[in-house]
């Protein structure tokens, strides 16, 4: 796209064909979206600006949007062949509910900022506007969130708020509900219950050539709610698949492909062959729907997935959350399933802790929904550019570069974050809980994510700076210690150790960062290898959660991070 001549000093200006290779660079790989529309992008430009002499002598909206487009044009120097490669270039006045997008008078804030409590007279609803950051951040690291606790703790309640609390924030674009709350059932023990089934028991249809079939395609809700989040129209819009009681069936018969495509989601393109449901499967899929309801999006989408060649599968902006109890009625989760997913625990609390309380409290506090949803928002641009697709998981923090941070001030945290998870690594694995790559990287995506977070929920730069240990605190908790279980003889006191080692412990210190295993091995930390923590960042919510456990290891003999 460069020329250079051969003059001294060479000049380079750009080559006359450059317009043919501008789009590959300026925009999305995803084909289902559509150009973005150059008028838009002009009102975006001019955004925050005095416009009464830009707008003079114009007299009706259309007028005034073209005036906008073509000053935008000459302000950047766009040329018509770059506009026909990266633009839709079409005015429309018609652009919001009252006939065109300009106001007679300037809006009152109260009406576009972001509500901080509900109006008096709805105190008996939930507050939307205020989701948990917790599961917030987990979902925007990770599509894939399993919250676990005790019965009657709210896992339920803070997963359906913050997709009901989307559903009303994207109410002028969803087409549909934007979540599934899928109730598992023990019996389920093949992804049908999910993906549906061919069936020859159909409401009759009437055939291309004229004659008439009842072979039909049981199509479920999650189908239906894939198909609405794989619309180009929704593709920037978070949709979730909420699992209540997901372990009432062991995991991984019913959710196995869903498991897999989330991995290979991230590595193949979406003709890769690979598809949650076969090609004659979509097939008739798209026909049973559009019989139903031609004009729907998901008869749209799964006609355009068999028009483009597409797989059926997982859109980038598909979230998945599971409710977990753990008693004897359920399943035990296998490590294949919790090394894709966030584990998040909520814990019962003491009756007068909400009982006197004037308002319910949300794990790990507090994000307003539409900063959520920039941050959910994100994780859905990571997936759909394969942003994290990188060689060592270190350089996955040099994103917040771009957030102000410097290499020097963002240096503590990747070495701090390396030394907490060798230590962790080498304290565990002699027990038989080692980790691989994945749980690094991912790691290293939530405590990016959780900084991004808190920048977007209001926090300065000098507090994150001095608090991220908060991040690694979750990011341990969440992602390393949820695979660690076993009998008192095979723990040894690795938890005890683990522990004191999260406290900036070593193996002379007291309580020691060391165990004894077997007959004589000695695991420890050394004096330089321990962890320079200060009191207040000593990683509390994964040493209260350590200590518990090695308690209820010694009192009972076995214990689960998940119990």
């Amino acid at each position: 796209m460069i020329d250079l001549t051969n003059e001294k000093p060479r000049k380079a200006s750009l080559a006359a064909d450059h317009n043919q290779h501008l789009s590959q660079l300026a925009l999305t790989t995803d084909q289902r979206k559509p150009l973005p529309n150059l008028t838009e992008v002009a009102i975006w430009f001019w955004r925050g600006r005095e416009l009464d002499a830009v707008l003079s002598g114009t007299a009706t909206d259309s007028d005034r949007l073209k005036r906008l487009r073509d000053e935008f044009v000459n302000a950047t120097g766009l040329t018509p062949g770059e506009i026909v490669a990266v633009f839709e270039d079409t005015i429309d006045a018609s652009t919001t509910s009252d006939g065109g997008p300009f106001l007679p008078s300037a809006p009152d804030p109260r009406d576009y900022l972001p509500v901080k409590a509900l109006p008096v007279g709805e105190t008996k609803e939930e507050n939307l506007s205020e989701v948990s950051f917790r599961l917030v951040t987990a979902l925007a690291a990770k599509n894939f969130a399993i919250l676990t606790g005790p019965s009657g703790t709210g896992k339920s309640r803070a997963a359906l708020k913050l997709a009901e609390g989307l559903q009303r924030h994207h109410s002028g674009e969803a087409e549909g509900s934007i979540f599934e709350l899928v109730a598992v059932g023990p019996d389920w023990t093949s992804p049908k219950r999910l993906l549906g089934f061919r069936t020859p028991f159909g409401k009759e249809r009437k055939l291309a050539d004229g004659t008439s079939s009842h072979e039909s395609y049981e199509i479920t809700d999650t189908i239906r709610l894939i198909l609405r989040a794989s619309h180009p129209d929704a593709a920037d819009i978070p949709h979730f698949l909420i699992f209540d009681e997901m372990n009432l069936s062991h995991v991984e018969r019913y959710f196995a492909p869903f498991l897999s495509l989330m991995e290979a989601a991230g590595i193949l393109g979406a003709e890769s062959g690979i598809s949650l449901i076969g090609s004659d499967d979509l097939q008739l899929v798209a026909a049973v729907l559009k019989a139903e309801n031609p004009s729907s999006r998901e008869a749209a989408s799964a006609t355009a997935m068999l028009a483009e060649g597409r797989d059926f599968i997982l859109p980038p902006n598909l979230y998945f959350i599971g409710t977990v109890n753990v008693d004897e009625t359920t399943y035990m989760f296998s490590p294949k399933v919790l090394d894709r997913a966030h584990v998040i625990e909520l814990n019962a609390e003491r009756p007068s802790e909400y009982l006197l309380a004037t308002t319910r409290t949300e794990p790990g506090g507090t994000i307003n929904i539409g900063q959520s949803d920039i941050a959910l928002k994100r994780g859905i641009e990571a997936r759909e550019t394969q942003k994290h697709a990188v060689g060592n998981p270190v350089t996955i923090l040099d994103e917040l570069l771009e957030s102000g941070f410097t290499a020097a001030e963002l240096e503590p945290v990747r070495t701090g974050t390396v030394a907490a998870l060798d230590g962790t690594y080498d304290l565990i694995s002699p027990v038989g809980f080692s980790f691989g790559y994945r749980i690094s990287k991912e790691v290293f995506i939530y405590i990016t994510e959780w900084i991004s977070a808190k920048l977007v929920n209001g926090t300065d730069k000098a507090t994150i700076l001095s608090t991220w240990h908060d991040g690694l605190d979750n990011a341990l908790l969440q992602k390393v210690l949820p695979k660690i279980h076993g009998n008192r003889r095979a723990l040894s006191d690795s938890l005890r150790a683990l522990s004191a080692f999260y406290a900036g412990h070593d193996s002379n210190s007291t309580p020691s960062a060391s165990y004894t295993l077997g007959l004589g091995t000695k695991v420890e930390i050394q004096p330089m290898r321990r962890l320079a923590l200060s009191e207040a960042n000593q990683l509390p919510l994964s040493r209260l959660k350590l200590d518990a456990m090695h308690d209820r290891l010694h009192s009972s003999g076995y214990v689960s991070f998940v119990s």
